[in-house]
């Protein structure tokens, strides 16, 4: 097996650590030689002996020798062109790149279908956490009811240091930044973008359906105060950024916001840069998959799964139906706070000082506004 890796960042060099470090015991894996030949980046790094250092990602995908094309630049553009045309020139795919699939991901499995090359994203969602081979392989036999999952380690890193060290998101946003937590482009944390790639390419897999990614609508946590923080800690819950499909009517419910869940949920205990995927199905019930969700080694050991899976001669399947529309998750508990009382069907009301806090009943979130005239009332999901 000769590999080209494209892209020489964090985990694009982590790769070629572990493959170098663990070349003879990957190699009685998968009893035969394995062997980096190309190693690609705009700036030249100091790479292990033997493997050839280009700027030019098109002297990986010419040389019929390489068998598999690891993309890791990210970004939906030269990324795609990589892929592509790896795929047209026969060549096996790994990519850890969650933006590209969930929103080209038809047309790449398509590629790879017509072409018969495999294509492996394990490291796509959720780092190192083995939860698209669960899905793609292990729950062959189950039909997913829900997902669930807390799928960006910064924002719920964000959201730790607000509880745990007294902060207003601020404040905690920029601990985060400085310790390298955060995206180039803050909104792709912030406000649930990278979220949504990811629970889009899970219930991709997990309803067998393309998504429309226009479609999905996700927000994030800038919203998050201290002070409603402490007010749902009192009443028994904590916040995180939750991303969440099921099918709904005729097509899909996804769903990325901030939301209130009940400290007694598994979920809620998950702390810091951590992510976790809940998946429920009709005959193994809510199966929980956590870990780190990022890190070089982290994602570089699931990128290394999957180029050692390349030599498996079944290929995942990608015969997916189009789904036809994609909804917001609009029926849920919600956590309200006004500065007068409100009426609404509630499980809970507080009040302290100048606000009113409410945990109403299950509510369409358009009848809930309705009863709300007050546009300064804050609103949050509530995961009970």
């Amino acid at each position: 097996m000769k590999i080209g890796v494209i892209g020489l960042g964090t985990v694009g060099y982590g790769v070629v650590e572990i493959l170098t470090n663990e070349k003879e015991r990957l190699e009685k894996e998968i009893k035969q030689e394995i062997v980096v030949k190309y190693g690609c980046g705009l700036e030249e790094v100091d790479l292990p002996q033997g493997i050839i250092y280009t700027k030019d990602y098109h002297d990986v995908i010419n040389d019929e020798e390489v068998d598999v094309v690891v993309e890791l630049i990210g970004g939906t553009t030269i990324a795609k062109n990589i892929i592509l045309e790896a795929i047209a020139h026969k060549k096996h795919v790994v990519t850890a790149n969650k933006a590209l699939l969930a929103h080209y991901g038809k047309e790449i499995f398509q590629a790879a279908k017509t072409n018969d090359v495999h294509i492996f994203y394990e490291a796509s969602v959720g780092g190192g956490i083995p939860v698209l081979v669960s899905q793609k392989e292990s729950l062959i036999a189950n039909n997913t009811k829900e997902i669930v999952g807390i799928l960006n380690g910064t924002t719920n890193f964000i959201l730790t240091l607000m509880e745990n060290e007294n902060l207003d998101f601020e404040e905690a946003l920029s601990i985060a930044d400085g310790l390298g937590y955060v995206e180039a482009n803050p909104a792709l944390d912030l406000d649930g973008i990278d979220a949504a790639h990811k629970i889009c390419i899970l219930a991709q897999n997990g309803f067998k359906k393309f998504i429309d990614f226009d479609q999905i609508q996700a927000s994030g946590i800038r919203n998050v105060s201290k002070t409603d923080m402490d007010y749902a800690k009192k009443l028994g819950y904590r916040f995180k950024m939750i991303a969440q499909a099921k099918p709904v009517k005729d097509g899909l419910g996804i769903d990325v916001a901030a939301t209130l869940v009940n400290l007694n949920e598994l979920i809620a205990s998950v702390m810091d840069s951590y992510n976790v995927v809940e998946i429920d199905n009709d005959y193994v019930n809510n199966i929980i998959y956590y870990g780190r969700g990022a890190g070089r080694y982290v994602t570089a050991s699931a990128v290394v799964s999957d180029i050692m899976k390349t030599t498996q001669s079944e290929k995942w399947s990608h015969d997916y139906e189009n789904c036809p529309h994609v909804y917001p998750i609009t029926l849920s508990k919600y956590y309200i706070r006004t500065n007068k009382p409100i009426d609404i069907p509630y499980e809970t009301y507080y009040s302290e000082k100048d606000d009113h806090i409410y945990i109403s009943e299950e509510i369409e979130f358009n009848e809930l506004k309705e009863k709300i005239t007050n546009d300064k009332a804050v609103i949050f999901k509530v995961r009970d």
